[in-house]
């Protein structure tokens, strides 16, 4: 008394790819939070070691115009933990520096735009010598090492 019985079911590739693209989120999800959980202390010690400038402010100019005004502290409060996804989007790549990027810290007078002027020595015609010069580099070196004695 066997019967031939067929089932068919419509809309499973579509169901399966939109499980898939959950997945994926939720994985990636779980990546930017450990990251974050990981880079956070980093991101504090850098706050922890730059120095204010002596100053009420600092006028940057371009073109012979006043281009930003920055001020004590802002270095500082733009260091943050942020997110790439990497070319294939396979990973998340978390890094620790200065903000740039976005509604608030794309402005000039907010973001940390100018760390690299301050960390590779740039200012006053190469010869800045301030207290924090290769700050970023520094910061990297110590954490990296710290790393490497916790896993022994």
């Amino acid at each position: 008394m066997a019967k031939n019985m067929s089932i068919k079911v419509e809309g499973l590739e579509e169901t399966l790819k939109r499980i898939r693209k959950v997945e994926e989120s939720v994985r990636l999800k779980a990546l930017r939070s450990a990251g974050k959980k990981a880079a956070k202390p980093m991101a504090e010690a850098m706050k922890g070691e730059i120095q204010d400038f002596k100053g009420d402010e600092f006028i940057v100019y371009r073109g012979g115009k006043p281009y930003a005004t920055i001020t004590p502290g802002q270095l500082r409060e733009s260091i943050g933990v942020m997110f790439f996804k990497s070319k294939n989007k396979d990973r998340v790549i978390t890094i620790v520096g200065p903000r740039v990027k976005g509604k608030k810290w794309g402005d000039p007078n907010v973001g940390g735009w100018y760390a690299h002027f301050l960390n590779y020595g740039y200012l006053l015609n190469g010869s800045y010598t301030g207290e924090n010069k290769a700050l970023q580099i520094e910061q990297r070196r110590k954490h990296t090492l710290e790393a490497h004695q916790s896993s022994r």
